[in-house]
C-alpha cells in the first residue's frame, strides 16, 4: 500500500470507507488523540490468516500518518542519517525478529513461530514518540 491508501483512511469514520486495516488502525489513533486514552488493537486468526502482515499494516500506517504531520520539518542530525527515523526503524524491526523467529510449514512458508506484543507510543500531538516489542 503507498501514501494514496493511507491518505484515503487517514481522518475518515469506518461508515465513510471501505473495510480495510487502515480504517481500524484510523479509528484507535483518532480515538486516542479526541478521548487522551491508549487503544488497543488485537490481530487473531489461524495460521496463514495474515496476522504478520496484518501488524505490518498497522505499523506502516502509523508510521506514514506520523510522517505526514511532520513534512516540512526536515532532521539532518546525525542520528537520523545513521539510525534512521523512528518510524523507519519500528518498520525496520520486523524483518529481523522474522529471521530469528520464523520457519516453513505446511501451510505457510515463513511462519511466524512466536507472538509479539507492540506498544508504540505517541506524544500528545500524536508524532510517533518510542516503541518496545514483547516476544
Amino acid at each position: 500500500y503507498n501514501a494514496e491508501v493511507v491518505a484515503a483512511y487517514r481522518g475518515k469514520k469506518r461508515s465513510e470507507a471501505p473495510p480495510h486495516i487502515f480504517s481500524i488502525s484510523n479509528n484507535a489513533y483518532q480515538y486516542m488523540l479526541t478521548d487522551r486514552e491508549n487503544q488497543s488493537i488485537l490481530i487473531t486468526g489461524e495460521s496463514g490468516a495474515g496476522k504478520t502482515v496484518n501488524t505490518k499494516r498497522v505499523i506502516q500506517y502509523f508510521a506514514s500518518i506520523a510522517a505526514i504531520g511532520d513534512r516540512g520539518k526536515k532532521d539532518t542530525t546525525n542520528a537520523n542519517k545513521v539510525l534512521g527515523t523512528l518510524e523507519d526503524q519500528i518498520i525496520q524491526a520486523n524483518p529481523a525478529l522474522e529471521a530469528f523467529g520464523n520457519a516453513k510449514t505446511v501451510r505457510n512458508d515463513n511462519s511466524s513461530r512466536f507472538g509479539k506484543f507492540i506498544r508504540i507510543h505517541f506524544g500528545a500531538t500524536g508524532k510517533l514518540a518510542s516503541a518496545d516489542i514483547e516476544t
